[in-house]
């Protein structure tokens, strides 16, 4: 990956279902967290299957889905992380990577009791390499 690869992460990105839009950026302490900015159906939809009773009358748009990632510059990996799925309520450890032959994709693994094969993979589309 070329120089800067570390801060390749922030951008607008269009879940594989295409039924949502994420924002990630950079926070001011140097991590990486990303929230729902659009959704193709039921923009009023609530967060019902979330964990903590509290939460579950609040929105799905505007809620933050990743939070926590870091540049590991061994892995070439955004690491550290958790990603949360509204659709089933659970929060997973997470990592987040780019295959340079593949420059317009954002690649996710969500896991469980730290184990990275115990988990799923996603990919999203990076909006800004669509208009490029």
């Amino acid at each position: 990956m070329a120089e800067g690869w570390d801060k390749a992460l922030s951008g607008l990105y269009l879940t594989v279902d295409g039924g949502a839009q994420v924002s990630v950026s950079e926070g001011p302490e140097g991590s990486f967290s990303g929230k729902i900015v659009w959704l193709r159906d039921d923009k009023d939809r609530l967060d019902k299957n979330n964990p903590d009773a509290g939460r579950r009358t609040e929105r799905v748009m505007g809620l933050v889905i990743l939070q926590g990632f870091r540049a590991n510059p061994e892995t070439k990996r955004w690491e550290g992380g958790t990603i949360y799925d509204p659709k089933n309520g659970r929060t997973y450890d997470a990592f987040i990577w780019r295959d340079p032959d593949k420059p317009g994709v954002l690649f996710l693994k969500g896991y469980v009791l730290g184990i990275t094969w115990l988990g799923r993979s996603t990919t999203w589309t990076d909006e800004n390499a669509l208009r490029e």
